[in-house]
């Protein structure tokens, strides 16, 4: 398989500006690394401050890296249709969309400008139903919605972008499981309608193993291991099999 995400000596140094002192070093930020991903569905792990989000925001450009760089590349048949084609959705979708708006306003602003009004609201309500909504949610505000069908509002944004990949920021950590199997089988199936590439940042490893294909490791800002799901009880990172040692 071709790559289609290439990151090359990536890193990334957060400071906590101190008075009258030097500038402190902070948690979260990434050592050099170099990478490259044919996989469809991949998972970034680690424990908090290993520097997952991150990596994340670096991928969609949300961030900028102190030095290196980080490319998505898709296949010729695979033409992009916007210059970014990356959308993020974080662990607190509940914010990610302005209380104020309804529904369809927040996802409006989503479809291309070049579309007339009706045509608009037509996109709207078939990617709507899609993600397993009804129009009848498109009045509705944030607040008369429930924490599933608020991802899946943002789920549907980012399809109305046009995006190519989705990264998911711990999107599933406030879902029962129910919801979490019922998430999981939506983004197979979206996945396989609109051609998506997906990002799974997570602690979770079950999750990760039972979702992704390729699966990275971060510690302390440095990059652990990269390995295959199917590969993973052969890890060789002593940090990775602590981490298989404690799901089991």
């Amino acid at each position: 398989m071709e790559n289609w995400l290439v990151l090359e000596q990536l890193s990334k140094t957060y400071y906590k500006e101190r008075l009258f002192m030097p500038r402190e070093k902070m948690d979260g930020g990434l050592k050099p690394f170099s990478l490259c991903i044919s996989e469809e569905i991949i998972g970034i792990l680690g424990e908090s401050g290993s520097g997952k989000t991150t990596l994340a925001k670096l991928i969609a450009g949300i961030e900028k890296p102190d030095k290196g760089s980080g490319e998505i590349i898709f296949r010729l048949n695979e033409p992009l249709k916007q210059k970014n084609p990356v959308s993020m959705i974080f662990q607190e979708y509940t914010s990610a969309i302005n209380p104020d708006f309804t529904v369809e306003k927040a996802l409006v602003e989503s479809v291309s400008k070049n579309n007339k009004t009706q045509e608009t609201k037509e996109k709207i309500i078939t990617v709507l139903n899609k993600v397993g909504l009804s129009e009848e949610l498109l009045d509705k505000k944030p607040r008369n919605l429930s924490g599933g069908q608020i991802q899946r509002v943002c789920i549907a944004r980012s399809i109305l972008t046009e995006a190519k990949v989705l990264i998911l920021d711990e999107a599933f950590s406030s879902l029962d499981l129910f919801n979490v199997e019922r998430m999981l089988e939506l983004l197979l199936a979206l996945k396989k309608e609109f051609n998506l590439y997906y990002i799974v940042v997570t602690h979770n490893l079950e999750l990760a193993t039972y979702f992704c294909d390729k699966l990275i490791f971060l510690k302390e800002g440095h990059l652990e291991e990269v390995i295959e799901t199917s590969q993973l009880m052969h890890a060789k990172s002593a940090y990775v099999q602590a981490l298989i040692d404690a799901q089991i």
